[in-house]
């Protein structure tokens, strides 16, 4: 393992010489549970981006390092597209063979992004996005049990496959309110109510150049977009949405909306770990 690696996994408080010592697939999940407890979800370093140089498209997209470093400095992580990026650098790193697919939104039309490993017991995809406690096998009918719902590969055409999620605590309601990364699933014919379509995939290493160019496609010149924040932590993930202005947490059976306090910035600090300043910044502007 490289000196840039140790580095990297030291920042998310994994010791690099312990992962030596596990199989591909523990080293990889190890390295996916300590990514997603430590870098949430969250467009807000999207918003600075375009603010800092709006002429510059190309300074946009945060590598590997910089989201590290600013993950260290003041709790930022980013969306789906730095998550995936980073996490495959962070396998990679590792010795594990991991690259980067893109996905479909089915109904916004907008990129995503994911992280394809392959293991010895067959490809396997991960998607800190969308704040699952695990991976799913790559195969049509591929099916990964979480706690708090079931997320399953369906064939769709070709090499394609779509995402679809169940979540257990409310239903279809819930299920729907889920999507950190503004998937807006829609029900999948022929499914059991609450099962929804969130995004379809082909789930191979997507060309360096395309995926580029649908990451710079994902940012928003101009106006900035509403805040959205997702993390998960302690069995249960917790969303925010500026608009309508909510925190949801949903749990194994449970889910509870709060309003957002007065002082905002401290609150969300307190869920999400982003720097309560960066908040306050934002809330002023």
């Amino acid at each position: 393992m490289d000196v840039i690696t140790a580095h990297r996994l030291k920042q998310l408080d994994l010791e690099p010489a312990l992962l030596g010592e596990l199989s591909p697939r523990e080293c990889a999940q190890t390295i996916y549970e300590a990514f997603l407890a430590r870098v949430p979800y969250e467009n807000l370093s999207n918003n600075r981006s375009v603010g800092e140089q709006p002429d510059d498209p190309e300074a946009w997209p945060r590598a590997t390092d910089r989201m590290l470093r600013e993950n260290a400095a003041h709790g930022l992580g980013g969306t789906s597209f730095s998550l995936a990026y980073a996490l495959r650098d962070l396998m990679r790193g590792a010795g594990l063979t991991a690259h980067c697919a893109l996905g479909h939104n089915l109904v916004t039309e907008q990129a995503h992004a994911a992280v394809v490993l392959y293991a010895p017991e067959g490809p396997l995809l991960y998607d800190p996005a969308l704040l699952m406690c695990g991976p799913v096998p790559v195969r049509p009918g591929g099916t990964l049990e979480d706690p708090l719902g079931t997320i399953r590969l369906e064939p769709r055409c070709g090499p394609t496959l779509t995402v679809t999620l169940h979540m257990h605590c409310a239903g279809a309601n819930a299920t729907e309110r889920l999507a950190p990364v503004g998937l807006d699933p829609w029900h999948l014919p022929g499914r059991s109510a609450g099962e929804r379509a969130i995004y379809s995939i082909i789930p191979m290493p997507a060309p360096p150049q395309s995926f580029r160019q649908a990451w710079l496609a994902s940012f928003y010149r101009g106006r900035p977009m509403p805040l959205r924040f997702a993390c998960r932590r302690d069995g249960r993930i917790y969303r925010y949405g500026e608009r309508p202005g909510s925190i949801e947490v949903l749990g194994e059976t449970t889910r509870e909306e709060r309003p957002v306090a007065v002082n905002a910035s401290q609150q969300l600090h307190e869920l999400f770990g982003i720097d309560e300043g960066c908040l306050r910044e934002w809330f002023e502007r």
